[in-house]
This record gives C-alpha cells, sequence and structure tokens, in this order.
C-alpha cells in the first residue's frame, strides 16, 4: 500500500518531469535519435567490492545501486537512451585471479561503456574518518568543459530541492580517481552522502529519500541536456 508520502512524491515528480518537457524536448531528440549514444548510469563498486562501509555494516554499492536504479528509470521515461553499467551485485571483470587485478579489469570495462556514452552519471558514496560532514557533492571530469557544465547543473538541482543548507562546491576529478581522470566523453561523479554521518546515512537508507536524489540527479541531468 503506498503511503500519503509515496503519493505526494509520485505527484510531485509527475508535475515537474512535465514541466519539464517543454524545456528538454529538443536536445533530448538529439540525444534518441535514431541510433544514438546513450547515457551510462555506473552504480559504483559490486561483487566482491564494496567500496565503503558505514558503522553498521551497509555496504556502498548497495546504496550505490539503490540510487542508480531510480535514476535509470526516470531516465528512461523520459525517453533517453541509457545503459548501466551494473544492475545487480557485480563487477564487471572479465579477468584477473587477485581481487586487485579484478578490480583493474572492472575499471577498464567501465571506461569502455562511458568513452561510448553522450554523458556518465557514475554514483558512490562518501566516507570521512571525521562524521560531522555530510551532504551530496558532485565531482567533475577536467577533459570536458561539459563534465563541469553537468556537475553544476546537478548540484544545483540538489541543493534547490533536497538539501539547501548545502554548501558543497563542485570537486574536479584527479588522477586518482580512474575514471573521471580518463573519460573523454562529459562525466561527473556523484557522492550521494557521507557514510560516516549519521544523518546522511540514515536518509539513504530510506527508499523515499533515495527516489528523491534520484529525481534531482534525473532533472539536473535534463537540464543540461535542455
Amino acid at each position: 500500500m503506498k503511503t500519503v508520502t509515496d503519493v505526494a512524491i509520485v505527484l510531485v515528480c509527475g508535475a515537474l518531469l512535465f514541466t519539464l518537457l517543454f524545456g528538454v524536448a529538443d536536445r533530448r531528440s538529439a540525444v534518441s535519435s535514431a541510433d544514438p549514444d546513450p547515457i551510462v548510469i555506473d552504480p559504483g563498486h559490486g561483487g566482491a567490492d564494496g567500496g565503503a562501509t558505514a558503522a553498521d555494516g551497509t555496504e556502498e554499492k548497495t546504496l550505490n545501486l539503490a540510487v542508480a536504479l531510480p535514476l535509470r528509470d526516470l531516465l528512461t521515461v523520459m525517453g533517453y537512451p541509457v545503459v548501466m553499467t551494473r544492475t545487480d551485485d557485480t563487477m564487471l571483470h572479465t579477468e584477473g585471479s587477485t581481487l586487485r587485478e579484478r578490480k583493474v579489469s572492472d575499471m577498464r570495462n567501465r571506461l569502455a561503456l562511458v568513452n561510448t556514452a553522450a554523458l556518465t552519471v557514475s554514483i558512490h558514496q562518501n566516507k570521512f574518518p571525521q562524521t560531522q560532514y555530510w551532504g551530496t557533492q558532485v565531482f567533475y571530469s577536467a577533459n570536458t568543459e561539459e563534465s563541469r557544465v553537468l556537475a553544476e547543473s546537478v548540484r544545483s538541482c540538489v541543493v534547490d530541492w533536497l538539501q539547501p543548507d548545502n554548501k558543497r562546491e563542485l570537486k574536479r576529478g584527479t588522477e586518482d580517481v580512474y575514471l573521471l581522470h580518463r573519460a573523454t566523453r562529459p562525466m561527473i561523479l556523484v557522492e550521494c552522502g557521507f557514510l560516516s554521518n549519521a544523518s546522511d546515512l540514515s536518509k539513504l537508507q530510506e527508499a523515499a529519500y533515495r527516489q528523491q536524489l534520484a529525481f534531482a540527479v534525473a532533472v539536473g541531468t535534463m537540464k543540461y541536456i535542455g
């Protein structure tokens, strides 16, 4: 049974998406024309690579996928061609016997998808030794100016609609972030929240909040395209 909150989210999302239709139509038709380059959604980690782990045992890989799947659904409903790097709890490695070797193979295979995309949104979670840090932060590839523009569009939607007190600035991806450093197409990495912050973690464990976050990222992406 749907709760009042669930129904409200559906109604608000529907109204906002309808409002955006006319604003994104021209660029969307170009993105989804015959044999288009897709939007790639990349839920970070997976399988034996769990990513960061919260104090209560929540693994980053699980939350990444739980945000990425509704993000995919929202963009698909709006008519965009979407490809996921993974849709379940798996790695993308095609070779390697050790975990390190499999991670290298996994990253290379993700990069191959990233560099055939119209744009890529990679979903991750943050963690820090100090517990006071909170909020979504967006990183962008330094290889294209469009990556920064996409990042700003997503950041502004997250702040305006979900985290009005979030003062985190955009961050330029460095060589330490494999995909951002090597992406040749527009790409951002969204650190949805801090697993080390109790409030962030509690919100991210709620399906309604993840849906709201996915919606903000989706609309930021569409506004960039439009």
